[in-house]
């Protein structure tokens, strides 16, 4: 009885051992918010594995349309740190004017913190050299809250920012040696990449408002005198006016995603376009 009793016992914890092994892995319960794609994208690089990250406004959204469900500010609220664009962003001041933040619960970043604003301009994470601010800012931030995971997120932010700096050398090498420094969209949302790599933006849409005819006569000919061949338009638009405009110029339309959700595969294939498309 009692060797059936040690061979019972024997193989109960066998199988209690083996259970264990199939579990995962257990790591710190850390919720963070984000607004748009590219902020969750540079958390990700960052934190890994070791977060859950939810997005505001999720991948392929018109973000300008965008509004928040009731399950959107149930999740911000339920976040560890909320990780926000800044004062600038316009929308996230109207969710702010909607929703109460617990800061004892959830710690709200300003990514914009030591970044100079461009015309008013929110689309400053469209710059490389703006990314390293706001990785840095967010770096110092996690670590702060989980200093237990201090090494393990500042090696990820080192290597994501060297193979940023890799394809930011690659594009700068490309774009410094075109003659023409203009490029052309519909909306102005590339006034940071366009200063970090020394170009000039052009666009026929201002202030968010659909052009008049008289602005889009005018971009016609300023298209026509810089000799422009492409109209680039942001892919979460509806494209139906950049193609009026481009058939009347007989010139071609490309996309540039200014809400990426891959931030490195999307900075790469601007410097293929440019590459493509200016002389």
């Amino acid at each position: 009885m009692q060797k059936l009793i040690l061979f019972t016992l024997i193989i109960f914890s066998a199988f209690a051992i083996s259970c264990d092994e199939k579990k995962p892995l257990q790591t710190d319960d850390i919720n963070i918010s984000v607004t748009l794609p590219p902020f969750a994208d540079f958390v990700k690089q960052i934190t890994g594995n070791r977060a859950n990250i939810n997005t505001l406004i999720p991948p392929g959204t018109n973000a300008h349309s965008f509004e928040p469900t009731p399950v959107d500010i149930k999740n911000l609220l339920n976040s560890n740190i909320y990780f926000r664009v800044g004062k600038i962003f316009n929308l996230e001041n109207t969710i702010f004017g909607k929703v109460h933040l617990d800061t004892t619960v959830t710690k709200t970043i300003d990514c914009s913190n030591g970044i100079e604003i461009l015309n008013n301009d929110p689309h400053f994470w469209l710059s490389p050299t703006d990314v390293k601010i706001i990785t840095n800012t967010m770096l110092n931030a996690l670590i702060k809250l989980y200093p237990q995971h201090k090494n393990y997120f500042t090696n990820n932010r080192n290597k994501f920012i060297h193979n940023l700096d890799s394809i930011d050398n690659i594009n700068s090498k490309i774009i410094s040696e075109k003659k023409k420094r203009s490029f052309f969209v519909y909306h102005p949302a590339w006034t940071y990449l366009a200063t970090h790599y020394n170009l000039e933006q052009f666009s026929v849409e201002q202030d968010g408002k659909a052009p008049k005819a008289n602005a889009i006569k005018d971009f016609i000919n300023l298209v026509k005198s810089k000799n422009g061949s492409v109209i680039f338009f942001d892919p979460h638009f509806d494209n139906a006016s950049v193609n009026t405009i481009a058939n009347s110029l007989n010139i071609k339309i490309d996309s540039l995603d200014p809400l990426p959700v891959n931030y490195l595969e999307n900075l790469d294939t601007i410097g293929k376009k440019f590459n493509e498309y200016l002389k």
